[in-house]
């Protein structure tokens, strides 16, 4: 069940929209709130993934889809770990603890559609284990030769770079993974970690040294003093086998979402890369437009629902723009909103660290191209009559308009690969008790 907002707090924002600027900060909503809404952005991360890579199978190939996943977590994992141990508290350690920790507060183990365990059993020693693997449901029915790929391939080189960030020495080494001997077998994986000091040490790649000069990469992002009680302000103690988002503070949710929204992007950064290295910037920038376009507008689908909106007016779709994780963190993307009426208004992007990075790739450059299809999945995404056109007041300006009687147009490709797919049915549960404490 979701919990939403008042009704008099409805009414502030709404009279903030009459007034044309919007600039809700996910520091307003509650504990909650952020907790629902760091999983979904973690789901983001999921659907990016699956728009994606299938987008590499449609241009390039199976085999491509291989080499362009692991470089692309390989390149982004260990710079965002390194981040979240910083902003909760827990930078610093080499042991197995500190690796459990990032893993716990990271898109790849997007929590409840990977249902993951974990156990330290000594500092440098553990294990965790999934009872269940969405990617592994998701891959299953593809044969046991794609779910090799994934669960061999890809994972094998990308969990130790992950490991990287906290011990160079470390190394994930599988007790039993798919393809599933018995099709029921549970769990569908175990891991042990192990900290091996005589063990040659793992070296970070290329891509994850590029990626760390971004201004993505070293972006700060704004802590608020929490505004209601409970919960933990940072992650410096014990280990949980399950860490809930529900345990942490307000303050510390509005700083975990941030940072799970720089996750996103820089998955999408190096996603784009990884591409453009292989097959050019051009085909870098198709892959990147595909996925926009479908996990945009599928998150765009959520968070309606989340918001508990109708669809129906521009108010929804400006609802949904405000918290989107293309858009977010703020620190990173400056974004303006003008309300013309209830079926019009105009959005402009605005300088920004996004505006500014080197590298020509992110959404952010799609957009810069007028590669538009993203943003018109993102509103489409809240009313399938929604529709965007560029506007003559900047490079980076759009005009929203909703029509109440258009036809609706058949979904395009990237949409019903996204919809396609178990992640997109996946409901989300809280933890309401945690809140208590």
């Amino acid at each position: 069940m979701y919990i939403y907002w008042s009704i008099s707090e409805s009414i502030v924002f709404t009279h903030l929209w009459e007034q044309a600027l919007i600039k809700r900060k996910l520091a307003e909503f509650n504990r909650l709130q952020l907790a629902q809404l760091g999983r979904e952005y973690m789901l983001c991360a999921q659907f990016n993934s699956r728009t994606g890579y299938a987008a590499l199978r449609i241009n390039h190939g199976d085999e491509a889809y291989k080499d362009v996943a692991i470089a692309n977590w390989m390149g982004a994992s260990p710079v965002y770990t390194r981040r979240m141990q910083k902003a909760m508290g827990f930078a610093g350690g080499t042991d197995v603890a500190t690796i459990f920790k990032g893993l716990q507060l990271e898109c790849g183990f997007t929590h409840q559609y990977f249902d993951v365990h974990f156990e330290v059993i000594a500092a440098d020693s553990g294990r965790f284990w999934l009872d269940s693997c969405g990617a592994l449901l998701e891959t299953e029915p593809r044969g046991a030769d794609a779910v090799k790929v994934m669960c061999h391939d890809i994972e094998d080189p990308t969990f130790n770079a992950t490991a990287v960030a906290t011990n160079a020495r470390a190394r994930m080494v599988p007790i039993h993974r798919p393809p599933r001997a018995r099709t029921d077998r549970e769990p569908h994986c175990e891991w042990r970690v192990d900290i091996d000091p005589d063990a040659i040490p793992v070296m970070e790649p290329d891509i994850a040294r590029v990626m760390s000069g971004t201004r993505l990469a070293n972006l700060a992002i704004e802590r608020p003093v929490s505004a209601e009680p409970g919960g933990m302000d940072d992650y410096s103690g014990s280990v949980f086998e399950q860490l809930q988002l529900e345990q942490l503070s307000q303050g510390a949710l509005v700083v975990v979402c941030s940072e799970l929204a720089v996750q996103i992007h820089l998955l999408i950064d190096g996603l784009m890369r990884s591409v453009a290295d292989r097959y050019g910037e051009a085909a870098a920038h198709a892959v990147g437009e595909f996925q926009m376009q479908g996990s945009c507008w599928v998150m765009s689908n959520r968070l309606r629902e989340w918001l508990g909106c109708t669809g129906s007016d521009i108010d929804d779709v400006i609802d949904v723009l405000e918290i989107h994780p293309a858009f977010q963190p703020r620190e990173y993307w400056s974004v303006t909103v003008d309300r013309l009426d209830e079926h019009r208004a105009s959005l402009e992007l605005l300088e920004c660290p996004a505006a500014e990075e080197k590298m020509p790739y992110g959404w952010h450059s799609l957009l810069a191209q007028h590669m538009d299809s993203g943003l018109e999945g993102l509103v489409k995404g809240v009313n399938p009559r929604a529709s965007i056109v560029r506007s003559d007041k900047s490079r980076l300006a759009w005009h929203i308009n909703v029509d109440q009687v258009g036809n609706v147009e058949e979904e395009p490709l990237s949409v019903q690969v996204a919809k396609g797919t178990v992640l997109y049915q996946t409901h989300l549960t809280d933890h309401i008790p945690l809140l208590q404490l």
